[in-house]
Protein backbone atom coordinates (compact mmCIF):
# COMPACT_ATOMS: atom_id res chain seq x y z
CA UNK A 1 0.00 0.00 0.00
CA UNK A 2 2.66 2.40 1.10
CA UNK A 3 5.92 2.48 -0.51
CA UNK A 4 7.05 0.22 -3.67
CA UNK A 5 6.58 2.58 -6.48
CA UNK A 6 7.39 5.65 -4.24
CA UNK A 7 10.94 4.31 -3.32
CA UNK A 8 12.07 2.48 -6.97
CA UNK A 9 11.11 6.36 -8.43
CA UNK A 10 13.13 8.04 -5.22
CA UNK A 11 16.46 6.04 -5.97
CA UNK A 12 15.71 4.28 -9.19
CA UNK A 13 1.06 8.69 21.34
CA UNK A 14 0.49 11.01 21.20
CA UNK A 15 3.81 13.14 20.92
CA UNK A 16 3.95 14.48 24.54
CA UNK A 17 5.61 18.06 24.00
CA UNK A 18 7.48 19.38 27.52
CA UNK A 19 5.27 22.21 28.61
CA UNK A 20 5.44 25.69 26.65
CA UNK A 21 7.20 28.03 29.67
CA UNK A 22 5.29 31.11 30.82
CA UNK A 23 4.46 33.96 28.28
CA UNK A 24 5.62 31.59 25.19
CA UNK A 25 3.48 30.57 22.46
CA UNK A 26 2.42 26.80 23.27
CA UNK A 27 4.35 24.24 21.07
CA UNK A 28 2.18 22.49 18.66
CA UNK A 29 0.85 19.02 19.72
CA UNK A 30 2.65 17.32 16.96
CA UNK A 31 5.92 19.32 18.15
CA UNK A 32 7.30 19.71 14.70
CA UNK A 33 8.00 23.55 13.85
CA UNK A 34 4.91 26.32 14.27
CA UNK A 35 6.39 27.87 10.74
CA UNK A 36 5.91 24.02 8.90
CA UNK A 37 3.16 23.09 6.63
CA UNK A 38 1.33 21.18 9.32
CA UNK A 39 0.90 23.67 12.20
CA UNK A 40 -0.23 26.69 10.41
CA UNK A 41 -3.62 27.77 10.23
CA UNK A 42 -5.04 28.50 6.56
CA UNK A 43 -6.86 31.93 5.83
CA UNK A 44 -10.61 31.72 5.39
CA UNK A 45 -9.85 32.74 1.55
CA UNK A 46 -7.30 30.41 0.72
CA UNK A 47 -7.11 30.22 -3.26
CA UNK A 48 -8.70 26.88 -4.25
CA UNK A 49 -7.18 25.06 -7.15
CA UNK A 50 -8.96 25.78 -11.03
CA UNK A 51 -9.89 22.02 -10.47
CA UNK A 52 -11.10 21.67 -7.39
CA UNK A 53 -14.71 20.31 -7.57
CA UNK A 54 -13.43 17.74 -10.20
CA UNK A 55 -10.75 16.91 -7.66
CA UNK A 56 -13.20 16.53 -5.22
CA UNK A 57 -15.98 14.87 -7.05
CA UNK A 58 -13.12 12.00 -7.72
CA UNK A 59 -12.64 11.73 -4.20
CA UNK A 60 -16.30 11.43 -3.42
CA UNK A 61 -16.55 8.66 -6.07
CA UNK A 62 -13.67 6.64 -4.81
CA UNK A 63 -15.53 7.18 -1.38
CA UNK A 64 -18.75 5.87 -2.93
CA UNK A 65 -17.43 2.81 -4.74
CA UNK A 66 -15.21 1.66 -1.67
CA UNK A 67 -16.75 0.71 1.00
CA UNK A 68 -18.67 3.79 0.96
CA UNK A 69 -17.45 5.78 3.80
CA UNK A 70 -14.49 8.22 5.11
CA UNK A 71 -13.24 5.80 8.20
CA UNK A 72 -10.62 6.37 10.89
CA UNK A 73 -7.95 4.52 10.25
CA UNK A 74 -6.87 3.28 14.06
CA UNK A 75 -5.25 0.12 14.90
CA UNK A 76 -5.07 -1.10 11.47
CA UNK A 77 -2.65 1.07 8.58
CA UNK A 78 -2.05 4.14 11.06
CA UNK A 79 0.64 3.93 13.80
CA UNK A 80 1.10 3.00 17.37
CA UNK A 81 2.81 6.46 18.45
CA UNK A 82 5.03 6.28 21.41
CA UNK A 83 7.18 8.70 23.53
CA UNK A 84 10.12 7.36 24.88
CA UNK A 85 12.59 8.34 27.95
CA UNK A 86 16.02 8.86 28.02
CA UNK A 87 17.25 6.03 29.06
CA UNK A 88 15.07 3.53 26.68
CA UNK A 89 17.17 1.10 25.42
CA UNK A 90 18.85 1.17 22.26
CA UNK A 91 18.79 -1.28 19.58
CA UNK A 92 20.48 -2.25 16.66
CA UNK A 93 17.44 -2.54 13.60
CA UNK A 94 18.30 -4.78 10.78
CA UNK A 95 16.72 -3.70 7.25
CA UNK A 96 14.32 -6.40 6.35
CA UNK A 97 14.92 -5.44 2.05
CA UNK A 98 11.12 -6.64 2.03
CA UNK A 99 10.98 -4.71 -1.90
CA UNK A 100 13.75 -6.68 -3.02
CA UNK A 101 15.86 -3.17 -3.29
CA UNK A 102 19.12 -3.94 -1.98
CA UNK A 103 20.93 -0.71 -3.16
CA UNK A 104 18.30 0.79 -0.60
CA UNK A 105 20.65 -0.66 2.67
CA UNK A 106 23.08 1.80 3.07
CA UNK A 107 20.14 5.23 2.85
CA UNK A 108 18.83 3.79 5.94
CA UNK A 109 21.69 2.61 8.04
CA UNK A 110 21.86 5.41 10.10
CA UNK A 111 17.99 5.17 10.91
CA UNK A 112 18.13 1.82 12.01
CA UNK A 113 21.86 2.04 13.80
CA UNK A 114 20.62 3.31 17.68
CA UNK A 115 16.34 2.98 17.91
CA UNK A 116 15.36 3.47 21.55
CA UNK A 117 12.76 0.44 21.63
CA UNK A 118 10.86 -0.01 24.61
CA UNK A 119 10.15 -3.86 25.51
CA UNK A 120 6.13 -3.43 24.60
CA UNK A 121 6.77 -1.85 21.59
CA UNK A 122 3.78 -3.16 18.80
CA UNK A 123 3.54 -2.01 15.55
CA UNK A 124 0.28 -1.40 13.61
CA UNK A 125 -1.93 -4.32 12.19
CA UNK A 126 -2.39 -4.97 8.75
CA UNK A 127 0.00 -5.61 6.09
CA UNK A 128 2.01 -1.54 6.84
CA UNK A 129 3.09 -3.00 10.62
CA UNK A 130 3.92 0.78 10.74
CA UNK A 131 5.29 2.05 14.25
CA UNK A 132 6.23 5.54 15.26
CA UNK A 133 8.77 6.61 18.51
CA UNK A 134 9.89 10.29 19.91
CA UNK A 135 12.51 10.17 22.28
CA UNK A 136 12.32 14.24 23.94
CA UNK A 137 15.11 14.01 25.07
CA UNK A 138 17.66 13.98 21.91
CA UNK A 139 14.60 15.70 19.74
CA UNK A 140 14.77 12.53 17.92
CA UNK A 141 11.91 10.74 15.95
CA UNK A 142 11.67 7.47 13.96
CA UNK A 143 9.43 5.79 11.98
CA UNK A 144 8.80 2.61 10.54
CA UNK A 145 7.29 0.45 7.49
CA UNK A 146 7.12 -3.30 8.17
CA UNK A 147 8.15 -3.35 11.60
CA UNK A 148 9.13 -7.09 12.91
CA UNK A 149 10.32 -8.39 15.40
CA UNK A 150 11.70 -12.18 15.29
CA UNK A 151 11.71 -14.94 18.11
CA UNK A 152 15.03 -13.81 19.56
CA UNK A 153 13.35 -9.96 20.03
CA UNK A 154 15.45 -8.30 17.10
CA UNK A 155 13.85 -5.52 15.00
CA UNK A 156 14.09 -5.30 11.34
CA UNK A 157 11.94 -2.84 9.27
CA UNK A 158 11.55 -2.51 5.69
CA UNK A 159 11.82 1.04 5.30
CA UNK A 160 11.43 3.96 7.52
CA UNK A 161 13.30 7.16 8.67
CA UNK A 162 15.14 9.56 11.47
CA UNK A 163 14.75 12.83 11.78
CA UNK A 164 16.35 15.02 14.21
CA UNK A 165 15.72 18.14 15.23
CA UNK A 166 12.56 17.25 15.62
CA UNK A 167 11.21 20.19 16.79
CA UNK A 168 12.97 22.23 14.67
CA UNK A 169 12.06 20.07 11.37
CA UNK A 170 9.05 21.34 9.06
CA UNK A 171 7.92 17.88 9.31
CA UNK A 172 9.26 16.48 6.15
CA UNK A 173 11.39 13.38 6.23
CA UNK A 174 14.35 14.03 3.65
CA UNK A 175 13.94 12.17 0.68
CA UNK A 176 13.39 9.06 0.25
CA UNK A 177 13.15 8.24 4.19
CA UNK A 178 10.00 7.84 5.69
CA UNK A 179 7.50 5.62 6.43
CA UNK A 180 4.55 6.61 3.94
CA UNK A 181 4.70 6.96 0.09
CA UNK A 182 5.21 11.28 0.16
CA UNK A 183 7.99 11.17 2.91
CA UNK A 184 5.79 12.73 5.44
CA UNK A 185 5.87 11.47 9.11
CA UNK A 186 3.47 9.72 11.14
CA UNK A 187 4.21 12.17 13.98
CA UNK A 188 2.93 15.18 12.03
CA UNK A 189 -0.89 14.51 11.50
CA UNK A 190 -1.72 11.51 13.03
CA UNK A 191 -4.89 12.22 15.64
CA UNK A 192 -4.01 11.85 19.16
CA UNK A 193 -6.32 10.27 21.55
CA UNK A 194 -5.19 13.36 24.42
CA UNK A 195 -6.77 15.90 21.52
CA UNK A 196 -9.68 14.52 21.22
CA UNK A 197 -10.13 14.84 24.43
CA UNK A 198 -9.36 18.23 25.13
CA UNK A 199 -11.67 18.67 22.17
CA UNK A 200 -9.50 20.19 19.82
CA UNK A 201 -6.59 19.73 17.25
CA UNK A 202 -3.47 22.39 16.43
CA UNK A 203 -2.13 20.73 13.23
CA UNK A 204 -3.03 19.87 10.02
CA UNK A 205 -4.71 16.26 9.33
CA UNK A 206 -3.92 13.63 6.47
CA UNK A 207 -6.37 12.10 4.43
CA UNK A 208 -5.98 8.51 2.14
CA UNK A 209 -8.08 7.91 -1.07
CA UNK A 210 -8.13 5.31 -3.44
CA UNK A 211 -6.61 6.57 -6.69
CA UNK A 212 -4.38 8.42 -6.95
CA UNK A 213 -2.38 10.66 -9.48
CA UNK A 214 0.43 9.06 -11.62
CA UNK A 215 4.28 11.01 -11.05
CA UNK A 216 2.74 13.70 -9.39
CA UNK A 217 3.57 14.71 -6.19
CA UNK A 218 2.60 18.34 -4.42
CA UNK A 219 4.71 20.00 -1.64
CA UNK A 220 4.97 19.29 0.92
CA UNK A 221 5.48 15.51 -0.54
CA UNK A 222 8.85 14.71 -1.45
CA UNK A 223 7.57 11.42 -3.64
CA UNK A 224 4.88 9.56 -4.43
CA UNK A 225 3.08 6.44 -5.45
CA UNK A 226 0.70 7.66 -7.76
CA UNK A 227 -1.11 5.72 -10.46
CA UNK A 228 -3.94 7.17 -12.63
CA UNK A 229 -3.51 9.11 -14.89
CA UNK A 230 -5.77 12.85 -15.41
CA UNK A 231 -5.49 15.93 -13.79
CA UNK A 232 -8.40 15.94 -11.97
CA UNK A 233 -7.29 13.40 -9.95
CA UNK A 234 -5.60 14.20 -6.37
CA UNK A 235 -2.00 14.28 -6.42
CA UNK A 236 0.26 13.03 -2.77
CA UNK A 237 0.66 15.98 -1.03
CA UNK A 238 -1.85 18.12 -2.11
CA UNK A 239 -3.44 20.10 0.43
CA UNK A 240 -6.83 20.24 1.08
CA UNK A 241 -9.48 21.84 3.34
CA UNK A 242 -13.06 21.80 4.47
CA UNK A 243 -15.44 24.46 3.44
CA UNK A 244 -15.44 26.99 6.22
CA UNK A 245 -18.82 27.24 5.63
CA UNK A 246 -19.65 23.96 6.86
CA UNK A 247 -21.67 24.22 10.17
CA UNK A 248 -19.77 21.69 12.21
CA UNK A 249 -22.06 21.96 15.32
CA UNK A 250 -24.36 19.86 13.09
CA UNK A 251 -22.27 17.02 13.23
CA UNK A 252 -23.12 14.58 16.18
CA UNK A 253 -20.20 13.10 17.34
CA UNK A 254 -18.33 15.54 19.59
CA UNK A 255 -14.73 13.83 17.81
CA UNK A 256 -16.51 14.03 14.22
CA UNK A 257 -16.47 18.40 15.22
CA UNK A 258 -12.87 18.10 16.81
CA UNK A 259 -11.88 16.58 13.48
CA UNK A 260 -13.84 18.91 11.30
CA UNK A 261 -12.85 22.13 12.98
CA UNK A 262 -8.98 20.66 12.17
CA UNK A 263 -10.64 20.63 8.96
CA UNK A 264 -11.55 23.89 8.15
CA UNK A 265 -8.58 25.52 10.85
CA UNK A 266 -5.37 23.90 9.24
CA UNK A 267 -6.59 21.36 6.78
CA UNK A 268 -5.72 17.78 4.86
CA UNK A 269 -3.37 17.05 3.33
CA UNK A 270 -3.25 13.96 1.01
CA UNK A 271 -0.04 11.42 2.35
CA UNK A 272 -0.85 7.42 0.45
CA UNK A 273 -2.72 5.80 -1.38
CA UNK A 274 -5.22 3.11 0.08
CA UNK A 275 -8.01 0.67 0.20
CA UNK A 276 -10.62 3.13 1.07
CA UNK A 277 -10.90 7.17 2.14
CA UNK A 278 -9.56 7.22 5.34
CA UNK A 279 -7.61 9.88 7.84
CA UNK A 280 -5.45 8.45 10.38
CA UNK A 281 -5.37 8.56 14.26
CA UNK A 282 -3.02 6.84 16.45
CA UNK A 283 -2.89 3.67 17.70
CA UNK A 284 -4.98 2.97 21.18
CA UNK A 285 -3.62 -0.21 21.99
CA UNK A 286 -0.84 1.70 24.01
CA UNK A 287 -3.14 3.43 25.60
CA UNK A 288 -5.74 0.47 26.07
CA UNK A 289 -2.49 -1.77 28.24
CA UNK A 290 -2.26 1.21 30.27
CA UNK A 291 -5.76 1.07 31.34
CA UNK A 292 -7.51 -2.19 31.43
CA UNK A 293 -7.84 -2.92 27.86
CA UNK A 294 -10.22 -0.27 27.37
CA UNK A 295 -10.36 1.45 23.85
CA UNK A 296 -10.81 5.03 24.36
CA UNK A 297 -12.15 5.45 20.85
CA UNK A 298 -15.49 4.07 21.58
CA UNK A 299 -16.79 6.86 24.17
CA UNK A 300 -14.63 9.44 22.15
CA UNK A 301 -16.07 8.74 18.99
CA UNK A 302 -19.62 7.43 20.04
CA UNK A 303 -20.13 8.95 23.65
CA UNK A 304 -24.10 8.61 23.69
CA UNK A 305 -23.92 4.72 22.27
CA UNK A 306 -25.87 5.67 19.21
CA UNK A 307 -23.82 2.86 17.74
CA UNK A 308 -23.92 -0.46 18.43
CA UNK A 309 -22.23 -2.66 19.14
CA UNK A 310 -18.88 -1.34 19.90
CA UNK A 311 -16.36 -1.62 17.08
CA UNK A 312 -18.03 0.31 13.78
CA UNK A 313 -18.08 3.91 15.45
CA UNK A 314 -14.55 4.47 13.42
CA UNK A 315 -16.25 3.74 10.04
CA UNK A 316 -19.54 6.34 10.84
CA UNK A 317 -17.85 8.78 12.92
CA UNK A 318 -16.91 11.21 9.74
CA UNK A 319 -20.08 9.88 7.79
CA UNK A 320 -21.70 13.24 8.30
CA UNK A 321 -19.09 15.38 7.17
CA UNK A 322 -19.94 15.72 3.27
CA UNK A 323 -16.83 14.82 1.29
CA UNK A 324 -18.25 17.26 -1.22
CA UNK A 325 -17.83 20.21 0.72
CA UNK A 326 -13.74 19.42 1.07
CA UNK A 327 -12.03 22.47 -1.65
CA UNK A 328 -8.87 21.27 -3.34
CA UNK A 329 -5.71 23.46 -3.02
CA UNK A 330 -3.53 24.63 -5.59
CA UNK A 331 -0.70 22.18 -6.48
CA UNK A 332 2.70 22.76 -3.78
CA UNK A 333 0.07 25.12 -1.82
CA UNK A 334 2.11 27.06 1.02
CA UNK A 335 5.97 26.21 -0.03
CA UNK A 336 6.66 29.74 -0.50
CA UNK A 337 5.99 30.95 2.69
CA UNK A 338 7.60 28.51 4.98
CA UNK A 339 11.34 28.36 6.10
CA UNK A 340 12.07 24.87 4.58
Amino acid sequence: MLLRKALILALTTALVMAPATAGAHPRPTNGFAKWGPWNQKLPRNVPLAPNSQAIVDNIKLDKEQNYGSWAINTDEYSAPVYTVGRHTPRRQWRFSDCLGLPHLAPVITDSLRSVPTPGDLIVSKGTDASVAIYQPSTDTYWDFWRAEKDALGNWSACWGGKIENYSRNPGIFDNPLGATATGLPFGAFTIRIEELRRGYIDHALNIVTVRTRANCNSWPATRNDGFVEGEDIPCEGQRFRLDPAFDVSTLTSPAARTIARAMQEYGLIMTDKGGALVTYAEDPRPHMARNGGVDPYFELFDPDHLVEPDGPEKYVVLSEIPVERLQALPMDYGRNRSRW
